[in-house]
Protein backbone atom coordinates (compact mmCIF):
# COMPACT_ATOMS: atom_id res chain seq x y z
CA UNK A 1 0.00 0.00 0.00
CA UNK A 2 0.97 3.64 -1.18
CA UNK A 3 2.37 5.77 2.00
CA UNK A 4 0.13 9.43 1.60
CA UNK A 5 1.20 12.75 2.33
CA UNK A 6 -0.60 15.95 2.78
CA UNK A 7 0.62 19.41 0.97
CA UNK A 8 -1.90 21.01 2.72
CA UNK A 9 -0.45 21.21 6.06
CA UNK A 10 1.36 23.73 7.52
CA UNK A 11 4.87 21.40 8.18
CA UNK A 12 4.73 20.38 4.74
CA UNK A 13 4.35 23.83 3.13
CA UNK A 14 6.73 25.02 5.41
CA UNK A 15 9.65 22.51 5.06
CA UNK A 16 8.45 20.10 1.97
CA UNK A 17 11.91 18.48 1.24
CA UNK A 18 12.43 16.05 4.60
CA UNK A 19 8.50 14.79 3.02
CA UNK A 20 10.50 14.12 -0.62
CA UNK A 21 13.07 12.45 1.29
CA UNK A 22 10.98 9.82 2.15
CA UNK A 23 8.66 10.26 -1.03
CA UNK A 24 12.23 9.39 -2.64
CA UNK A 25 12.31 5.96 -0.47
CA UNK A 26 9.34 4.66 -1.70
CA UNK A 27 9.58 6.01 -5.34
CA UNK A 28 5.72 6.54 -5.48
CA UNK A 29 3.62 7.69 -3.16
CA UNK A 30 0.07 9.18 -2.76
CA UNK A 31 -1.01 13.55 -2.83
CA UNK A 32 -3.15 14.42 -0.25
CA UNK A 33 -5.52 16.59 -1.14
CA UNK A 34 -6.58 14.57 -4.77
CA UNK A 35 -5.25 11.26 -4.76
CA UNK A 36 -2.12 12.18 -7.30
CA UNK A 37 0.00 9.58 -7.59
CA UNK A 38 3.73 11.38 -6.85
CA UNK A 39 6.69 10.11 -8.16
CA UNK A 40 9.63 11.83 -6.60
CA UNK A 41 12.71 9.83 -8.05
CA UNK A 42 14.95 11.83 -10.79
CA UNK A 43 15.47 8.79 -12.83
CA UNK A 44 11.67 8.27 -12.98
CA UNK A 45 10.59 11.81 -13.39
CA UNK A 46 13.28 12.45 -15.81
CA UNK A 47 12.32 8.63 -18.08
CA UNK A 48 7.98 10.76 -17.76
CA UNK A 49 9.00 13.87 -18.88
CA UNK A 50 10.91 11.76 -22.36
CA UNK A 51 7.86 10.00 -23.14
CA UNK A 52 4.76 12.12 -24.29
CA UNK A 53 3.24 9.13 -25.52
CA UNK A 54 2.12 7.52 -22.22
CA UNK A 55 2.21 10.50 -20.04
CA UNK A 56 0.59 13.13 -21.31
CA UNK A 57 0.77 16.71 -20.29
CA UNK A 58 -3.24 17.12 -20.38
CA UNK A 59 -2.51 16.03 -16.83
CA UNK A 60 -1.61 19.63 -16.46
CA UNK A 61 -5.32 20.58 -18.28
CA UNK A 62 -7.21 18.37 -16.05
CA UNK A 63 -5.35 19.93 -12.45
CA UNK A 64 -6.31 23.60 -13.45
CA UNK A 65 -9.66 22.28 -14.76
CA UNK A 66 -11.39 20.25 -11.81
CA UNK A 67 -15.01 20.22 -12.10
CA UNK A 68 -16.05 22.88 -10.00
CA UNK A 69 -14.60 24.96 -11.95
CA UNK A 70 -14.74 23.37 -15.56
CA UNK A 71 -12.84 24.20 -19.29
CA UNK A 72 -11.33 27.57 -19.86
CA UNK A 73 -9.09 29.47 -22.53
CA UNK A 74 -6.71 30.44 -19.71
CA UNK A 75 -6.20 27.01 -19.08
CA UNK A 76 -5.68 25.79 -22.52
CA UNK A 77 -2.10 26.05 -22.48
CA UNK A 78 0.97 24.77 -24.67
CA UNK A 79 2.12 23.15 -21.33
CA UNK A 80 -1.07 21.48 -21.23
CA UNK A 81 -1.20 20.70 -24.90
CA UNK A 82 0.36 16.62 -26.37
CA UNK A 83 1.60 16.56 -30.06
CA UNK A 84 0.14 17.02 -32.60
CA UNK A 85 -1.50 20.35 -31.00
CA UNK A 86 1.39 21.25 -28.75
CA UNK A 87 4.38 20.54 -32.02
CA UNK A 88 1.64 23.26 -34.16
CA UNK A 89 2.07 25.62 -31.26
CA UNK A 90 5.77 24.97 -30.42
CA UNK A 91 6.87 25.64 -33.51
CA UNK A 92 4.76 29.07 -34.25
CA UNK A 93 6.11 30.25 -30.75
CA UNK A 94 9.32 29.83 -31.79
CA UNK A 95 9.09 31.88 -34.85
CA UNK A 96 8.30 34.90 -32.85
CA UNK A 97 10.32 33.65 -29.05
CA UNK A 98 14.10 34.56 -30.03
CA UNK A 99 17.02 35.91 -28.65
CA UNK A 100 16.57 39.22 -30.23
CA UNK A 101 13.38 39.37 -28.90
CA UNK A 102 15.10 39.12 -25.38
CA UNK A 103 18.03 41.44 -26.31
CA UNK A 104 15.31 44.49 -27.46
CA UNK A 105 13.88 43.80 -23.54
CA UNK A 106 17.56 43.83 -21.84
CA UNK A 107 17.70 47.31 -21.72
CA UNK A 108 14.24 48.05 -20.33
CA UNK A 109 14.86 45.64 -17.77
CA UNK A 110 18.17 47.46 -16.44
CA UNK A 111 16.62 50.68 -16.11
CA UNK A 112 13.50 48.89 -14.27
CA UNK A 113 16.07 47.05 -11.72
CA UNK A 114 17.89 50.35 -11.41
CA UNK A 115 14.44 52.51 -10.45
CA UNK A 116 12.76 49.38 -8.22
CA UNK A 117 16.45 48.46 -6.11
CA UNK A 118 16.74 52.23 -6.39
CA UNK A 119 13.57 52.64 -4.23
CA UNK A 120 14.69 49.18 -1.61
CA UNK A 121 18.07 51.50 -1.10
CA UNK A 122 15.97 54.85 -0.10
CA UNK A 123 13.69 53.01 1.99
CA UNK A 124 16.22 50.54 3.71
CA UNK A 125 13.45 48.26 4.47
CA UNK A 126 10.57 46.74 2.42
CA UNK A 127 8.13 43.50 2.03
CA UNK A 128 10.38 42.03 -0.96
CA UNK A 129 7.38 40.60 -2.27
CA UNK A 130 4.79 43.15 -2.75
CA UNK A 131 7.90 46.02 -3.30
CA UNK A 132 10.40 44.49 -5.52
CA UNK A 133 10.41 41.05 -6.57
CA UNK A 134 6.14 41.52 -8.26
CA UNK A 135 7.12 45.26 -9.48
CA UNK A 136 10.05 44.18 -11.42
CA UNK A 137 8.48 40.58 -12.57
CA UNK A 138 4.97 42.57 -13.03
CA UNK A 139 7.24 44.98 -15.25
CA UNK A 140 9.23 42.57 -17.03
CA UNK A 141 6.40 40.25 -18.40
CA UNK A 142 4.11 43.41 -18.88
CA UNK A 143 6.87 44.91 -21.29
CA UNK A 144 7.73 41.67 -22.79
CA UNK A 145 4.11 41.40 -24.18
CA UNK A 146 3.29 45.25 -24.57
CA UNK A 147 1.09 45.31 -21.94
CA UNK A 148 -0.51 48.22 -20.35
CA UNK A 149 1.68 49.31 -17.33
CA UNK A 150 -0.82 50.77 -15.46
CA UNK A 151 -2.45 46.91 -15.39
CA UNK A 152 0.56 45.82 -13.67
CA UNK A 153 -0.93 45.14 -10.07
CA UNK A 154 -3.76 43.23 -11.54
CA UNK A 155 -1.79 40.97 -13.44
CA UNK A 156 -0.69 40.04 -9.83
CA UNK A 157 -3.90 39.18 -8.40
CA UNK A 158 -4.67 37.26 -12.00
CA UNK A 159 -1.81 35.04 -11.31
CA UNK A 160 -1.99 34.65 -7.72
CA UNK A 161 -6.32 33.51 -8.75
CA UNK A 162 -4.83 31.13 -11.12
CA UNK A 163 -2.38 29.19 -9.07
CA UNK A 164 -4.76 29.24 -6.36
CA UNK A 165 -6.95 26.50 -8.31
CA UNK A 166 -7.46 23.32 -6.24
CA UNK A 167 -9.33 19.99 -6.76
CA UNK A 168 -11.91 21.59 -4.66
CA UNK A 169 -12.82 24.86 -3.61
CA UNK A 170 -11.87 26.09 -0.27
CA UNK A 171 -14.58 28.58 -0.10
CA UNK A 172 -17.59 30.33 -1.79
CA UNK A 173 -14.95 33.23 -1.99
CA UNK A 174 -11.94 31.24 -3.23
CA UNK A 175 -14.33 30.08 -5.74
CA UNK A 176 -15.15 33.53 -7.06
CA UNK A 177 -12.10 34.79 -6.67
CA UNK A 178 -10.48 32.12 -9.12
CA UNK A 179 -13.42 32.70 -11.31
CA UNK A 180 -12.94 36.50 -11.29
CA UNK A 181 -9.12 36.47 -11.94
CA UNK A 182 -9.70 34.02 -14.85
CA UNK A 183 -12.75 35.74 -16.65
CA UNK A 184 -10.76 38.92 -16.31
CA UNK A 185 -7.48 37.77 -17.73
CA UNK A 186 -9.67 36.14 -20.59
CA UNK A 187 -11.43 39.60 -21.71
CA UNK A 188 -8.40 41.34 -21.38
CA UNK A 189 -6.33 39.33 -23.30
CA UNK A 190 -8.73 38.81 -25.89
CA UNK A 191 -8.98 42.56 -26.03
CA UNK A 192 -5.23 42.22 -26.62
CA UNK A 193 -4.80 40.05 -28.84
CA UNK A 194 -8.12 42.14 -30.96
CA UNK A 195 -5.74 45.78 -31.18
CA UNK A 196 -2.47 43.52 -31.79
CA UNK A 197 -4.35 42.05 -35.41
CA UNK A 198 -5.27 45.49 -35.91
CA UNK A 199 -2.12 47.53 -35.15
CA UNK A 200 1.20 45.33 -34.75
CA UNK A 201 4.28 45.90 -33.23
CA UNK A 202 7.54 44.40 -32.27
CA UNK A 203 6.36 42.98 -28.70
CA UNK A 204 5.69 39.18 -28.52
CA UNK A 205 1.70 39.53 -28.83
CA UNK A 206 2.12 41.47 -32.46
CA UNK A 207 4.51 38.12 -33.86
CA UNK A 208 2.39 35.42 -32.41
CA UNK A 209 -0.57 36.57 -33.74
CA UNK A 210 1.35 36.79 -37.01
CA UNK A 211 3.37 34.28 -37.19
CA UNK A 212 2.38 31.27 -39.43
CA UNK A 213 3.55 27.88 -40.35
CA UNK A 214 2.15 26.30 -43.61
CA UNK A 215 -0.23 28.65 -43.53
CA UNK A 216 -1.31 28.19 -40.28
CA UNK A 217 -1.44 30.96 -37.20
CA UNK A 218 -2.60 30.70 -33.64
CA UNK A 219 -6.40 30.61 -32.96
CA UNK A 220 -7.78 33.20 -30.69
CA UNK A 221 -7.85 30.56 -27.57
CA UNK A 222 -4.58 29.37 -28.50
CA UNK A 223 -2.96 32.80 -28.16
CA UNK A 224 -5.27 33.41 -24.87
CA UNK A 225 -3.66 30.03 -23.15
CA UNK A 226 -0.33 30.56 -24.08
CA UNK A 227 -0.56 34.68 -22.48
CA UNK A 228 -1.81 33.20 -19.83
CA UNK A 229 0.85 30.40 -19.24
CA UNK A 230 3.79 33.29 -20.15
CA UNK A 231 1.90 35.86 -17.40
CA UNK A 232 1.54 33.73 -14.59
CA UNK A 233 4.64 31.31 -15.19
CA UNK A 234 6.80 34.38 -15.94
CA UNK A 235 5.71 36.65 -12.51
CA UNK A 236 5.35 33.32 -10.69
CA UNK A 237 8.81 31.35 -11.76
CA UNK A 238 10.82 34.57 -11.51
CA UNK A 239 9.12 36.42 -8.45
CA UNK A 240 9.48 33.16 -6.19
CA UNK A 241 13.46 32.83 -7.79
CA UNK A 242 13.54 36.75 -6.44
CA UNK A 243 12.34 36.52 -3.31
CA UNK A 244 13.88 32.55 -2.19
CA UNK A 245 17.25 34.45 -3.18
CA UNK A 246 17.29 37.42 -1.12
CA UNK A 247 16.03 34.48 1.69
CA UNK A 248 19.05 32.61 1.01
CA UNK A 249 21.52 35.72 0.75
CA UNK A 250 19.46 37.14 4.38
CA UNK A 251 20.45 33.54 5.97
CA UNK A 252 23.89 33.10 4.60
CA UNK A 253 25.64 36.25 4.50
CA UNK A 254 29.15 34.62 3.62
CA UNK A 255 27.57 33.83 0.23
CA UNK A 256 26.41 37.69 -0.21
CA UNK A 257 30.05 38.51 0.70
CA UNK A 258 31.01 36.23 -1.94
CA UNK A 259 28.92 37.15 -4.88
CA UNK A 260 29.62 40.83 -3.81
CA UNK A 261 33.77 39.88 -4.05
CA UNK A 262 32.63 37.86 -7.17
CA UNK A 263 29.49 39.06 -9.64
CA UNK A 264 30.56 36.74 -11.93
CA UNK A 265 29.20 34.11 -9.51
CA UNK A 266 25.54 34.81 -9.80
CA UNK A 267 24.63 33.25 -12.69
CA UNK A 268 26.22 30.05 -10.82
CA UNK A 269 24.22 30.89 -7.45
CA UNK A 270 20.64 31.14 -9.50
CA UNK A 271 21.40 27.82 -11.34
CA UNK A 272 21.66 26.63 -7.65
CA UNK A 273 19.33 27.88 -6.62
CA UNK A 274 17.02 26.46 -8.84
CA UNK A 275 18.25 22.93 -8.14
CA UNK A 276 18.22 23.61 -4.40
CA UNK A 277 14.79 25.22 -4.02
CA UNK A 278 13.02 25.89 -7.80
CA UNK A 279 9.83 27.39 -7.85
CA UNK A 280 8.02 25.02 -9.84
CA UNK A 281 7.64 22.20 -7.43
CA UNK A 282 5.16 19.64 -9.35
CA UNK A 283 4.18 18.82 -12.87
CA UNK A 284 0.73 17.14 -13.47
CA UNK A 285 0.50 14.25 -16.11
CA UNK A 286 -2.02 12.02 -16.99
CA UNK A 287 -1.40 8.11 -18.22
CA UNK A 288 -2.28 7.19 -21.48
CA UNK A 289 -2.26 3.50 -20.99
CA UNK A 290 -0.94 1.10 -18.47
CA UNK A 291 2.48 1.39 -17.63
CA UNK A 292 4.83 0.61 -14.58
CA UNK A 293 6.39 3.34 -11.79
CA UNK A 294 9.09 2.50 -9.67
CA UNK A 295 8.08 -1.09 -9.75
CA UNK A 296 4.54 -0.16 -9.43
CA UNK A 297 1.40 -1.14 -11.66
CA UNK A 298 0.08 2.14 -12.90
CA UNK A 299 -3.58 2.09 -14.84
CA UNK A 300 -4.36 3.99 -17.77
CA UNK A 301 -6.46 7.09 -16.49
CA UNK A 302 -4.39 7.88 -13.35
CA UNK A 303 -3.23 11.28 -12.66
CA UNK A 304 0.63 11.32 -11.55
CA UNK A 305 2.36 14.73 -10.25
CA UNK A 306 6.05 14.76 -11.15
CA UNK A 307 8.09 16.11 -8.23
CA UNK A 308 10.73 18.13 -9.42
CA UNK A 309 11.82 19.65 -6.60
CA UNK A 310 12.27 16.26 -4.69
CA UNK A 311 14.23 15.24 -8.24
CA UNK A 312 16.29 17.91 -7.84
CA UNK A 313 17.63 16.36 -4.48
CA UNK A 314 17.58 12.69 -5.36
CA UNK A 315 21.21 11.84 -4.21
CA UNK A 316 21.78 9.61 -7.29
CA UNK A 317 22.08 12.45 -9.23
CA UNK A 318 23.41 14.90 -7.22
CA UNK A 319 25.83 14.57 -4.29
CA UNK A 320 25.22 15.76 -1.51
CA UNK A 321 21.99 17.37 -2.55
CA UNK A 322 20.81 19.40 0.94
CA UNK A 323 23.96 21.12 0.39
CA UNK A 324 23.80 24.45 -1.34
CA UNK A 325 27.04 24.80 -3.22
CA UNK A 326 27.97 27.27 -5.58
CA UNK A 327 30.48 24.95 -7.88
CA UNK A 328 27.93 22.30 -8.27
CA UNK A 329 27.23 20.98 -11.97
CA UNK A 330 23.67 21.72 -12.03
CA UNK A 331 23.54 20.40 -15.61
CA UNK A 332 20.36 17.85 -15.64
CA UNK A 333 18.10 19.83 -13.20
CA UNK A 334 14.40 19.42 -13.88
CA UNK A 335 13.19 23.01 -12.76
CA UNK A 336 11.81 24.02 -16.14
CA UNK A 337 11.33 20.54 -16.99
CA UNK A 338 12.80 18.00 -20.31
CA UNK A 339 11.94 16.94 -23.24
CA UNK A 340 9.61 18.28 -25.56
CA UNK A 341 7.59 20.61 -22.48
CA UNK A 342 11.04 22.44 -21.74
CA UNK A 343 9.81 26.11 -20.46
CA UNK A 344 10.71 28.25 -23.26
CA UNK A 345 10.60 31.50 -20.36
CA UNK A 346 13.66 29.89 -18.71
CA UNK A 347 16.43 32.62 -20.66
CA UNK A 348 14.10 35.14 -19.42
CA UNK A 349 13.87 34.08 -16.13
CA UNK A 350 17.32 34.14 -15.95
CA UNK A 351 18.41 37.21 -17.65
CA UNK A 352 15.40 38.96 -14.99
CA UNK A 353 17.31 37.43 -11.94
CA UNK A 354 20.59 38.02 -13.14
CA UNK A 355 20.26 41.67 -13.52
CA UNK A 356 18.58 41.87 -10.33
CA UNK A 357 20.71 40.05 -8.16
CA UNK A 358 23.67 41.39 -9.69
CA UNK A 359 22.13 45.14 -8.76
CA UNK A 360 20.95 43.78 -5.16
CA UNK A 361 24.78 42.39 -4.05
CA UNK A 362 26.27 45.78 -5.91
CA UNK A 363 24.17 48.32 -3.73
CA UNK A 364 23.99 46.67 -0.07
CA UNK A 365 26.50 44.53 2.38
CA UNK A 366 23.89 42.43 4.40
CA UNK A 367 19.90 41.53 3.95
CA UNK A 368 18.28 40.89 7.28
CA UNK A 369 14.81 39.18 8.33
CA UNK A 370 12.63 41.26 10.04
CA UNK A 371 10.30 38.26 10.77
CA UNK A 372 11.50 35.45 10.61
CA UNK A 373 9.00 33.24 10.54
CA UNK A 374 7.51 33.21 7.04
CA UNK A 375 4.22 32.27 5.59
CA UNK A 376 4.42 29.86 2.12
CA UNK A 377 2.46 29.39 -0.39
CA UNK A 378 2.27 26.08 -1.95
CA UNK A 379 0.05 23.82 -3.85
CA UNK A 380 0.94 20.91 -6.14
CA UNK A 381 2.09 23.19 -8.75
CA UNK A 382 4.15 26.06 -6.85
CA UNK A 383 5.98 26.73 -3.96
CA UNK A 384 7.38 30.10 -2.62
CA UNK A 385 7.09 32.76 0.49
CA UNK A 386 3.73 34.99 0.27
CA UNK A 387 5.84 37.73 2.11
CA UNK A 388 9.08 38.64 2.86
CA UNK A 389 10.05 41.63 5.59
CA UNK A 390 13.95 42.03 4.40
CA UNK A 391 16.32 45.02 5.59
CA UNK A 392 18.80 45.70 3.84
CA UNK A 393 22.22 47.69 5.00
CA UNK A 394 24.06 49.60 2.05
CA UNK A 395 27.24 48.96 0.99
Amino acid sequence: MLSSFNFDTPDYKADPFPYYARMREEGLSRLEPGGFLAVSRYADVVAILRDPEVFKASGLRRSLEPAWLGPHPCTKTMHSLDPPEHTKMRGLVNTAFTPSVLERTAPFLRTLVDSVVGSFATRGEVEFVADVATPLTAGAIGHFLGLDPGLHAKCKEWSDGYLSITPSPRSPEHEATVRKALDEMQRYFTSVIEERRRSPGEDLVSGLARAEIDGERLTERELIGFLAMLLVGGMETTANLLSRSMLMLAQRPDLLDRLRADPALVPAFINELLRYDPSSHGMPRYVARDTEIAGHAVSAGTSVVLMLASANRDPLQFPEPDVFDLARDTRGMVSFGQGIHFCLGMALTKLQARLALGELCARFRRFELVEPTLEWTHTVIVRGPTRLRLRGLLA
